[in-house]
C-alpha cells in the first residue's frame, strides 16, 4: 500500500515538473477618456456573435486556410469575443455620442445597435512570415431596426516572430485600428 502510494507521488512529481508553465496574455488597448458633460439621450447596443473557439480564451493559430492549432499552455486573460465587445463598448461610451452603451444578446426597445460577427483574431503564418489577423462583420441599424452602416473590417499586422507575445502586440495594433475605423464610419452616419 505504502509502496503504491510512493510510485503514484513519484510519478505525479515528475510529471508536475515537466510541464510548462501556463502564460497569459491580454491586449494593450488604451483607456479612453470618460465623455465630456454629454447630453446625449440615445443608447447602445453591443451585440457580438462568433465561433465557439473565439468565445473561449484559447490563442490561435494557422499554418495553412484549412487548419488552426490551439495553443496548449498559453491563452488570453478573457476570450477574443470579450475583448472585442468590451474596447468597443469603451470606445462608444467615451464619445459621449451615447448615454448607455450596453454589451447584451437582445435589444432594447430604444436603443441602437451595433452587431459585429467576429470571424478570426489569431495568428497566421504564410511561408516565413506571421501576421496578427483580426476579421469582423460590423452593422450599425437605428432605434427602428434601419441599417445606417454595414462594412466588414480586415486588418493584418506583420509580426516580428511567431511568438504570442509579438501576437498580442499586433492584435493590439489591429483592434485599435479597427475601433477606431468603425467609431469613424459611425460618427459619419450621425
Amino acid at each position: 500500500m505504502l509502496r503504491n502510494f510512493i510510485a503514484v507521488a513519484v510519478i505525479f512529481f515528475v510529471t508536475a515538473c515537466s510541464m510548462p508553465e501556463t502564460k497569459i496574455y491580454n491586449l494593450d488597448i488604451p483607456i479612453e477618456q470618460e465623455p465630456m458633460l454629454s447630453k446625449a439621450d440615445d443608447s447602445l447596443v453591443i451585440r457580438i456573435d462568433s465561433p465557439r473557439y473565439l468565445a473561449q480564451p484559447y490563442i490561435v493559430y494557422r499554418s495553412s486556410p484549412y487548419q488552426m492549432e490551439i495553443s496548449r499552455y498559453s491563452k488570453w486573460d478573457a476570450s477574443p469575443k470579450v475583448m472585442v465587445s468590451e474596447g468597443l463598448r469603451d470606445t462608444f461610451y467615451s464619445t459621449g455620442l451615447f448615454k448607455v452603451v450596453k454589451i447584451l444578446n437582445i435589444v432594447p426597445k430604444g436603443f441602437y445597435l451595433l452587431d459585429i460577427n467576429l470571424k478570426r483574431f489569431e495568428r497566421v503564418d504564410e511561408e516565413n512570415e506571421s501576421y496578427g489577423e483580426l476579421v469582423f462583420e460590423v452593422a450599425y441599424f437605428n432605434t427602428e431596426g434601419k441599417e445606417l452602416y454595414r462594412s466588414t473590417i480586415s486588418k493584418k499586422a506583420k509580426l516580428d516572430d511567431q511568438s504570442f507575445l509579438s501576437l498580442a502586440k499586433g492584435l493590439s495594433t489591429v483592434l485599435n485600428e479597427a475601433m477606431e475605423e468603425v467609431k469613424e464610419n459611425i460618427i459619419k452616419t450621425l
